[in-house]
């Protein structure tokens, strides 16, 4: 009877004024239900859902309807679940960690987000400083401009290293030793003049010797063959290389609070 009565009393409540209110005589206008509690909760219907594509244990998807789901199977897991009208979404907030950095397409600082870009830390909201300096981030941000993030190793946390462009010198490259010779295609020979016969007589009594040789040009041996070393310039002018591979620019964050 008690029961009958609370529904009733309930029902014309909503009746006249639209909403209803448990723990409260004046529930918010702009509310359909409100209920006020200063020790007490909202236990939502605790059901065990089977997969995100499935409407069950329900009959048909509800857009709107709120379950508590206790079962871990399929694709779903423990915790709040809302259904979008075909298909339950977990519900569920992440919040970052003081020192999250993140990649965004986003220009300036968001909801407690700040763009690493040099700026001085005085520009920041006192609580985001203090956080900074957890971090040992002093005086100013990172600049992340150009940069890309890497693990830590032996450079120290937040510095800033590297160089955008390399020049090769000697002593980078390869120890090798290129030798060749020149082919003895270019042997050859001399001609000069022998001077060691000259014409002459001489007599002796009735008798007289005499020689016809003349001065005569003779050639020398092919012995003379050689080879000749060859240095070759490589023409390079020291001129830096470009080590930046193709990219998609966007900006870092790092995540300070506020």
């Amino acid at each position: 009877m008690k029961n009958n009565l609370l529904l009733i009393a309930i029902c014309f409540s909503s009746i006249l004024k639209s909403q209803i209110g448990f723990g409260t005589a004046s529930p918010n206008p702009n509310s359909a239900l409100e209920l006020s509690s200063a020790s007490k909760g909202l236990l939502l219907p605790r059901i065990q859902l089977s997969s995100t594509a499935l409407s069950t244990p329900l009959a048909n998807h509800e857009k709107g309807m709120i379950v508590y789901n206790i079962s871990v199977m399929n694709d779903v897991v423990e915790g709040l679940y809302i259904n979008d009208g075909s298909k339950w979404q977990r519900l569920y907030t992440s919040k970052p960690n003081i020192g999250d950095v993140n990649y965004s397409f986003a220009t300036a600082d968001s909801q407690g987000w700040y763009k690493l870009d040099g700026r001085a830390l005085t520009s920041l909201p006192t609580g985001a400083q203090a956080n900074a300096a957890k971090l040992a981030i002093i005086s100013t941000l990172p600049n992340a401009t150009d940069r890309y993030l890497k693990q830590k190793g032996a450079s120290a946390m937040l510095s800033a290293t590297g160089f955008q462009a390399v020049s090769l010198y000697p002593n980078n490259l390869p120890n090798i030793t290129y030798t060749g010779t020149t082919s003895t295609n270019g042997s050859h020979t001399h001609q000069y003049t022998d001077r060691g016969h000259i014409p002459w007589d001489h007599k002796i009594g009735a008798s007289q010797f005499a020689s016809t040789a003349s001065l005569a040009n003779q050639v020398t041996s092919l012995a003379g063959a050689h080879t000749h070393s060859v240095q070759v310039s490589s023409g390079g002018s020291s001129a830096p290389i470009t080590i930046e591979p193709k990219n998609l620019a966007a900006n870092a964050f790092i995540y300070l609070g506020f």
